[in-house]
């Protein structure tokens, strides 16, 4: 025998039911959510617009010969301008650095370490692999271990 409460209509049920009787905007009551809600027209082409943003974009790229003047649609020049944002300076992006080639980047790890820390010259070859083609981050690591260096011109 079942424990609990046996229900007469599912929740899937229950539900559709509840959505059957609600208004989705039709007839009569949904008329005010079907009219558009665009405030300003286009004088040239009757086009409508929400927003007086929205108009002046149109005017450039739909009419670019005729002029937009907002007094024409009530609105105050002051209104329109607002205090000027500066845009950011667009970042230089930084042309990645060139490497040489992985046996000559070894060699040069391994006359590093044979110069600086010759116990650690046992690990170069843990270090190619965990730097294979993260060469900036490597040299990173070993210009704060070392000093300044460039890989580029510890390997010529």
């Amino acid at each position: 025998m079942a424990k609990g409460k046996v229900r007469k209509h599912t929740a899937k049920e229950i539900k559709a039911k509840i959505d059957a009787h609600k208004n989705k905007g039709g007839g009569k009551k949904g008329l005010s959510a079907r009219k558009p809600k665009c405030k300003l027209m286009c004088k040239v082409c009757m086009s409508e617009s929400p927003s007086v943003t929205t108009l002046k974009d149109h005017y450039v790229n739909k009419h670019p010969k005729v002029p937009f003047r907002p007094s024409d649609y009530g609105i105050a020049e002051d209104e329109k301008k607002k205090p000027a944002v500066k845009p950011k300076p667009k970042e230089k992006k930084e042309v990645p650095k060139k490497y040489p080639p992985n046996h000559k980047i070894k060699a040069a790890l391994i006359k590093l370490y044979t110069e600086k820390s010759p116990d650690k010259l046992g690990n170069v070859g843990k270090i190619m692999e965990k730097y294979d083609g993260k060469w900036a981050k490597l040299e990173e690591g070993l210009s704060k271990k070392f000093g300044a260096i460039d890989l580029n011109a510890l390997c010529k």
